[in-house]
């Protein structure tokens, strides 16, 4: 997507078929975008835009107008993903109350300073929690006493929303037993006692299928 932004850039500024072709050319390998990466939509839907409306009016320069004022990328915090222990993948994000379980910030973010639980700043090493735009991921702080806890996000610009952090040591729920044939022994075999006398027989019985 920076690619095409870059050439899509140079074609407005040159204004050279080349540019334009070149520039055509990288957004067609722009795939389908997930819709938490609101700023590279956005950034997509312009450059799309430029090179349309260049198509259509061959031999006009177009002009860049400036950004009027608002944000259509609002920063917030929309929930948390579990990416490890038992409940990793899970609708609620559940970790173990011993804590240590990698959890990621969703929603949409430019930068994040801090992560607080229930108010606290928490621990990341020393690290920034970057690289810009994430994505954004703490270790869950273990429990204290309560079994869930209230995040939110520290950073300029500010970033509104919080999401609840459930504290769980049972196992999630998981598909039912999985059934089974009942055992089956094999051929039976009554062995004689001892080795059959002259004239005698020794019968043999074998379950049928």
């Amino acid at each position: 997507m920076w690619t095409a932004a870059e050439a899509t850039c140079q074609a407005l500024a040159t204004d050279l078929p080349g540019d334009w072709d070149r520039a055509r050319s990288a957004l067609s390998g722009v795939a389908g975008l997930p819709p938490e990466r609101c700023w590279e939509i956005k950034v997509t839907e312009s450059l799309r835009q430029a090179v349309d409306l260049r198509a259509a009016h061959p031999g006009v320069r177009l002009q860049v107008d400036s950004a009027g004022v608002g944000d259509d990328c609002p920063r917030q915090l929309t929930g948390l993903a579990v990416l490890d222990g038992p409940f990793a993948g899970q609708p609620v994000p559940a970790v173990s109350a011993a804590g240590g379980t990698h959890v990621r910030l969703e929603g949409f973010f430019v930068n994040v300073d801090r992560i607080l639980v229930d108010g606290t700043p928490i621990d990341n090493g020393g690290q920034q929690f970057g690289p810009q735009f994430g994505p954004f991921v703490f270790s869950a702080p273990p429990a204290t006493g309560t079994s869930a806890v209230r995040v939110t996000v520290e950073a300029t610009p500010p970033v509104s929303g919080a999401a609840v952090l459930v504290y769980s040591d049972q196992s999630p729920p998981g598909p039912g037993p999985t059934p089974t044939a009942p055992p089956t022994s094999g051929p039976a075999t009554t062995p004689p006692a001892s080795a059959p006398q002259s004239g005698s027989t020794t019968r043999l019985t074998e379950t049928q299928p």
